[in-house]
């Protein structure tokens, strides 16, 4: 995910809070992975694909100032404990997002997860992820508006469970996988190619005016044409024969060998088209995987090529070929 800013808050069991801030300089791309994309070693809940973000943000989040928050805020009550907390004016960008995540105590469970528009009352979507690296739950909030200002309350029930924190999971009914409305990996892509992601994971879209799709969307709108059925047919046809499993296994190796060869924002481009297509992979897609490996580029090829990624080769093949 490209963003322009990262919030990231740790909280412990005793009320000690961290919280600290990272933006973008002008210009740059900050390139970052929720905890369970990767298996790596990390300082936070998100990966930074580019080692210098990772050495910055570990050196500073370490550095920052712990605060103890007040009972108004964290309170507990026969074991259970219940965190408030609220944020105005994060900033945010077009076609760049901006992350908020909320690290709960180690081996703390949560029960209770609701991220709210403060006016309206509207709760936005999120990810709950347990990272095992670190034995902490990580809540992700996508911030995005149109006004170049985000604002959120939260309101989060957990109780420290470490016995069962392995194998814990949650979900309600505005959790999502990645948080957003859409892959947020779609945003290094160029606009057309966004369009496609976007039909591919059945969002909303929206082209000149506001036309809100269901389902798999063809031509919608004045002038638009069903060009992307083709497209997506088109994938279904290359994507025959492969093996999902193996596909997303190799997908990983790849981009693993990939990171440590990226010296450009090209090549991180391509590292999140495989990243996505590892996704899609995994989710059955074998369709958005090919779509995905077309923005891919050569580059992912001559290093599946040279890694001997031999599923992955035939995939990027018959994407760049479509």
């Amino acid at each position: 995910m490209d963003v322009a800013v990262v919030i990231v808050e740790q909280l412990d069991a005793d009320g000690a809070l961290c919280t600290f801030r990272m933006h973008a300089e002008y210009g740059e791309a900050i390139t970052v992975a929720f905890a369970d994309e990767y298996e790596e070693p990390r300082s936070g809940p998100f990966h930074f694909l580019d080692d210098r973000h990772e050495r910055h943000f570990a050196r500073a989040f370490a550095e920052c100032k712990v605060r103890k928050v007040s009972s108004a805020r964290l309170s507990c009550n026969d074991g259970e404990f219940r965190f408030l907390t609220s944020w105005a004016g994060i900033p945010t960008e077009r076609q760049r997002l901006s992350y908020y995540a909320l690290c709960l105590p180690q081996g703390a469970v949560p029960t209770h997860v609701r991220f709210t528009d403060p006016r309206s009352g509207r709760e936005f979507k999120k990810a709950v992820v347990r990272d095992e690296q670190r034995d902490r739950f990580v809540l992700y909030l996508e911030c995005r508006s149109s006004h170049g200002a985000f604002d959120f309350s939260l309101e989060v029930v957990f109780r420290v469970d470490p016995e069962i924190f392995p194998s814990f999971t949650f979900d309600d009914e505005t959790t999502s996988a990645y948080g957003a409305h859409l892959d947020a990996y779609e945003y290094l892509l160029p606009r057309q190619e966004q369009m496609v992601v976007q039909q591919f994971f059945s969002e909303r879209i929206a082209m000149g005016d506001q036309y809100n799709i269901s389902g798999q969307a063809g031509a919608v709108g004045p002038n638009a044409h069903a060009a992307h059925n083709t497209f997506n047919q088109a994938c279904e046809q290359a994507a025959a024969g492969i093996d999902l499993v193996a596909l997303a296994g190799e997908l990983a190796s790849l981009r693993a060998s990939m990171r440590k060869e990226a010296t450009d924002v090209e090549h991180d481009q391509a590292i999140a088209s495989v990243g996505a297509a590892e996704t899609a992979a995994k989710n059955h897609d074998a369709a958005g995987a090919i779509g995905h490996l077309k923005s891919s580029g050569k580059w992912a090829l001559d290093v599946a090529l040279k890694i001997g990624t031999a599923v992955a080769v035939k995939a990027i093949e018959k994407a760049i070929a479509l």
